[in-house]
């Protein structure tokens, strides 16, 4: 279990130096509203441990509020979106559900919200990715997701706090799945046509 958890923090303390490099290319361009939403979640999360007794718990909060910080600031430097009713309403919504999670405290409510308001925040980027599928890092999001993933084995137990890891998981297989779209659609599309092409 230990091991787990000290893997998913080294693939997060990696993963932003790839996304760093693909933003500094001008290749990935990271939405504002999804990285002022994770900004505010980890202010929140940090907040959650800070008066608790989890030194651990205290660390890896003050780790993701560094990293969301610096991520945000990236964002805001060379990221996109913002300005449109879409992102509007997902921020309004997004920090509408955060303040539920803050004053809710722990449980299943909480960490409803808490996904919620993180599930709000990433329909912009799901939708630019849509449109744009090159405007992402398919790295960034890959090493994100394993991280995420290890964080699923090391409670591997039917619990409340599995929600989260395993929310992270298949946000992250989203994303890559929506950069790789269209090859994966070609791909399915010319072995359709091979399988009829082929003789009976």
């Amino acid at each position: 279990m230990q091991y787990w958890i000290i893997g998913t923090l080294i693939l997060s303390l990696i993963s932003p130096i790839f996304y760093t490099k693909s933003i500094l290319a001008h290749k990935a361009k990271p939405h504002k509203v999804t990285r002022l939403i994770v900004w505010l979640a980890s202010i929140a999360g940090i907040l959650a441990v800070v008066h608790s007794n989890n030194g651990a718990g205290k660390v890896f909060a003050g780790i993701f509020l560094a990293r969301a910080t610096y991520l945000l600031v990236l964002a805001m430097l060379y990221g996109v979106g913002g300005a449109s009713r879409l992102d509007r309403t997902c921020l309004v919504i997004g920090v509408l559900a955060l303040g539920i999670y803050a004053t809710t405290g722990s449980g299943l409510l909480a960490l409803s919200c808490a996904v919620l308001s993180d599930l709000i925040g990433y329909i912009p980027t799901f939708v630019k990715t849509w449109r744009e599928p090159t405007s992402e890092s398919a790295t960034f999001f890959a090493i994100e997701g394993l991280a995420a993933f290890l964080g699923v084995l090391a409670i591997w137990q039917l619990r409340v706090d599995i929600i989260l890891p395993v929310y992270f998981t298949l946000c992250c297989v989203i994303v890559v799945l929506l950069i790789y779209r269209k090859r994966i659609a070609g791909a399915l599309k010319l072995r359709g046509a091979t399988t009829l092409d082929s003789p009976q």
